[in-house]
């Protein structure tokens, strides 16, 4: 039975962003915009980003529910994570440092920071520079923004895009799963993708009423990811 998921990815614009109106927006096929937007996106370095859902968590393969989460990211494989969680039904918050291989994450009673070994880390697969990176890659089906979508200075399209896709921010999806409907926005000044609303489920296990917002901010910014320990 085909469930439905929407997420919301939404980078923020860096300070010399355009308040332009769409009207003045150089005219761009949707297949342009994300190609220039995937470049644009190789050129970034930091940013900071939060995750939050309505009607369902994200679940990762090892069952862990994640409510919330917030953090910074250094390109390309560094990155902090505070995250609310549900193990076991129980709600427990950590802190993740992850820079390169090395994970570090707070013990969940004592909130001590601990290093773990590379395959103990329940984040090990999260990668938010990826996961930005393989939605623009894997976007298909690319059509005009539908009605109502539009906003000023930016370029809005739509398209389908597989569950595998998602697999940086889950750890693993089902692949048989529909591909999922997704809607693009990208900032028209600094082609920085601003936003991905997608509609459908990635894993058999999360919930069809599942709405996930990504968003991702400052870019470029003054971001230094260091071991807490």
């Amino acid at each position: 039975m085909a469930a439905s998921l929407t997420i919301t990815l939404i980078v923020g614009c860096s300070s010399d962003d355009s308040s332009d109106s769409i009207a003045t927006l150089d005219p761009l096929s949707p297949s342009e915009i994300v190609s220039r937007s995937s470049d644009a996106l190789a050129d970034i370095t930091t940013f900071r980003f939060a995750l939050s859902h309505d009607g369902g968590n994200t679940i990762l393969t090892n069952g862990i529910e994640v409510q919330e989460a917030s953090g910074t990211a250094v390109a390309p494989g560094s990155y902090t994570l505070d995250a609310d969680t549900l193990v076991a039904g129980f709600f427990v918050n950590s802190q993740i440092v992850v820079i390169d291989h090395d994970s570090y994450m707070t013990h969940p009673v004592t909130h001590r920071w601990q290093l773990l070994e590379p395959d103990v880390s329940p984040f090990r697969t999260f990668n938010p520079v990826s996961l930005v990176a393989s939605i623009l890659e894997q976007v298909q089906d690319l059509t005009p923004a539908p009605p109502g979508s539009a906003q000023e200075g930016v370029y809005v399209i739509g398209g389908k895009l597989p569950a595998i896709a998602l697999v940086a921010l889950t750890g693993g999806v089902d692949e048989t799963a529909p591909p999922l409907n997704v809607l693009v926005t990208v900032d028209g000044t600094s082609l920085f993708p601003v936003e991905a609303r997608i509609t459908g489920r990635a894993t058999s296990a999360e919930s069809g009423e599942l709405v996930r917002t990504v968003r991702l901010f400052e870019f470029n910014s003054d971001i230094v990811v260091e071991p807490p320990i």
